[in-house]
């Protein structure tokens, strides 16, 4: 059936060769039998067709988790180019706002900053994920808190305003820009959260 084949063609996109013979055998199959007993109900195959397909889920959806699932290094380099992104960030931020506050200093970063900014990101940002991804592999249901944007950003924003009262208490210990610092969570969260999605559209075009 052709409704039948393009569903599945859209759930085995961009797998490799060899996966995709076996998926989908293992899809048609599944899908047979369900519109088998439907039409022993008294559905037509149509009909049939379409509860099957909707029973079974977005083809979309469950192609990108495939991917995933199939692609093993998938999270550890979303993990590093997240890191690396973030580090970046930093350093650009750094510059721009201590050129912005020293003009005609040398406001560029030692390399031995960038290295420990890098190593705190990757602990804290690791952290975060080994949390996200129990939370992913539990049985407890808690879709609105797996989005991205509210596990890891949200919390920073409250993290962040506790630290910026720290200005409101002794402002004048956060002249020339040093109140950034007091920021850093929220605006690193924002950056790796921003970073995770450039890294999932790239994958998802590359595969």
């Amino acid at each position: 059936m052709k409704n039948l084949d393009q569903y599945i063609d859209v759930i085995v996109a961009g797998l490799p060769i060899e996966e995709q013979e076996d998926i989908r055998e293992e899809i048609t199959q599944h899908l047979n039998d369900h519109m088998n007993e439907l039409m022993i109900k008294g559905y037509t195959e149509q009909e049939s067709l379409k509860i099957a397909i909707k029973a079974f889920g977005n083809g979309k959806k469950m192609n990108w988790e495939m991917k995933k699932a199939v692609y093993s290094f998938y999270k550890i380099t979303r993990f590093l180019w997240n890191t690396v992104f973030v580090t970046f960030v930093f350093c650009l931020l750094s510059y721009f706002i201590m050129d912005h506050y020293n003009p005609g200093a040398d406001n560029t970063a030692p390399l031995s900053s960038v290295i420990g900014a890098f190593f705190i990101i990757l602990f804290i940002a690791g952290m975060a994920e080994l949390v996200y991804e129990a939370i992913q592999l539990s049985q407890v249901k808690m879709k609105y808190i797996m989005n991205p944007w509210i596990f890891f950003f949200t919390p920073s924003i409250f993290i962040g305003g506790i630290m910026f009262l720290a200005y409101f208490q002794q402002p004048e210990h956060y002249q020339n820009g040093m109140w950034v610092d007091l920021l850093v969570v929220p605006i690193g969260a924002f950056f790796y959260v921003i970073a995770r999605q450039i890294y999932n559209q790239l994958f998802n075009r590359s595969i």
